[in-house]
């Protein structure tokens, strides 16, 4: 099973969750290498602490 990764478009701040980085951004239809970041790593960050235990028992 591949893993998704997410990807924030530089001009308009829309996210994409896909396999491999977009073709263009759905939303302004930005294109090239240089249009979208990486920001897989800081939703997994987010998303381990909200759904740790020490966040549940709060």
């Amino acid at each position: 099973m591949l893993g998704l990764r997410y990807f924030a478009c530089e001009a308009c701040d829309a996210v994409h969750a896909d396999v491999d980085q977009p073709a263009a951004c759905g939303r302004c239809g930005r294109r090239g290498d240089a249009a979208f970041a990486d920001v897989t790593a800081t939703l997994d960050d987010a998303a381990a602490s909200y759904f740790s235990r020490a966040a549940a028992t709060r």
